[in-house]
C-alpha cells in the first residue's frame, strides 16, 4: 500500500502541496506513455523517464511517500495481478498494454544503443529489482 504524504493528517499545507505536485508530474508522464493520443516522441520520453536508470522519477515516487519499483511493477502487471481496484480505473487494460509496448520498444532502443556503442553495460528490467 502506498502511505501518500499528501493524506497524512499532521502534514504542512507546503508538504501536501508538493507532494500533489509531484504526484500530477508522475501522473502525467503515466499519460504520456500509456496514451492512444500521446505523440510517439512523448510516449518515448515518458516511458524513458519512469523507466530510466538516473532520472528523477524515483526521488519523486520516494517523495510521495511511494516506492518506484513497486510503481513500476504495477504499470507492467495486468491488472488482476496488481490487487489495486481503484474507484477511477483510468489505467485500464489497454493503456496497460500500450505501455508495455512503449516499454518493450524502449527497452529494445537501449539494448541497440548499448551494442552499437560497444557498451557492456544492460540496463536492467524493472521487475529484477535493480536500476534504483
Amino acid at each position: 500500500m502506498i502511505d501518500f504524504i499528501s493524506t497524512h493528517p499532521n502534514a504542512d499545507p507546503q508538504s501536501i502541496a508538493c507532494a500533489r505536485l509531484l504526484a500530477a508530474v508522475i501522473a502525467q508522464a503515466i499519460e504520456d506513455a500509456s496514451g492512444k493520443h500521446s505523440s510517439g516522441a512523448d510516449a518515448a520520453s515518458a516511458t524513458a523517464w519512469l523507466f530510466e536508470e538516473g532520472t528523477t522519477f524515483a526521488k519523486y515516487a520516494t517523495l510521495i511517500g511511494g516506492n518506484a519499483q513497486a510503481m513500476r511493477e504495477a504499470m507492467l502487471a495486468p491488472h488482476q495481478e496488481t490487487g489495486i481496484d481503484p474507484i477511477h480505473n483510468r489505467f485500464d487494460e489497454s493503456r496497460r498494454r500500450r505501455l508495455r509496448a512503449n516499454y518493450s520498444a524502449w527497452l529494445q532502443r537501449k539494448e541497440l544503443i548499448r551494442r552499437l556503442s560497444g557498451s557492456k553495460k544492460v540496463n536492467p528490467d524493472p521487475k529484477s529489482g535493480a536500476g534504483d
